[in-house]
């Protein structure tokens, strides 16, 4: 989901260079019901899936963007929750280094670059889409609640300052806000146990 900049019912040529882009890279456009910008008259920020069943909507609520957030929701209940992916870094970037001789022999810097780097980025979003692993999700961890994130934060934060500083008291903090956020951690855990 993003920000496209492209209207993609009245930007013409734009939109179908767009257009022609997701279709060669096996994807979908999923457009939202209203426009998105608040200074035009315009959708222009929509999502692209490779097939999963979404919907997405704007947010209606104040925002300091100069967008309409986008707010997306799966349709199929099963499809996040039952298959789960990995992309494997390694193969990814060991079948780069073998392929790297071969893409710096190509035109990059004459007219066909254009076309060089349409195809590279099309080399690497299916490249991207094989190294990854598909696997089962048996049992999902639950996110980290955020307010346990930003304590974290905090007191990661509190702890390279007291050690740059050489402060005892901000240690002892930094200390206290880590062992209050395990202890969080633990009891929401332990409550998402319970639950399900």
């Amino acid at each position: 989901m993003g920000d496209f900049n492209i209207d993609i019912e009245r930007d013409g040529d734009k939109a179908d260079q767009l257009l022609e882009w997701v279709d060669s890279c096996s994807l979908m456009t999923i457009i939202p019901g209203a426009n998105t910008s608040l200074r035009s008259d315009r959708t222009i920020d929509y999502a692209v899936t490779n097939g999963m069943d979404l919907t997405i909507q704007t947010y209606e609520g104040d925002t300091s963007s100069d967008h309409k957030p986008l707010l997306g929701v799966f349709t199929d209940d099963r499809a996040p929750t039952t298959v789960g992916s990995r992309t494997i870094w390694s193969a990814f970037s060991l079948v780069l280094s073998y392929t790297s001789e071969f893409w710096e022999k190509k035109e990059w810097n004459t007219q066909l670059s254009e076309t060089t780097y349409e195809h590279f980025i099309s080399f690497l979003a299916l490249l991207s889409y094989r190294c990854q692993q598909f696997f089962e999700i048996k049992r999902a961890r639950p996110s980290v609640p955020q307010e346990l994130m930003a304590l974290l934060a905090q007191s990661r934060s509190l702890s390279f300052k007291a050690k740059r500083k050489d402060d005892i008291e901000l240690r002892k903090e930094a200390r206290r806000l880590r062992n209050l956020a395990r202890f969080e951690l633990k009891r929401s855990s332990r409550s998402n146990l319970l639950n399900s």
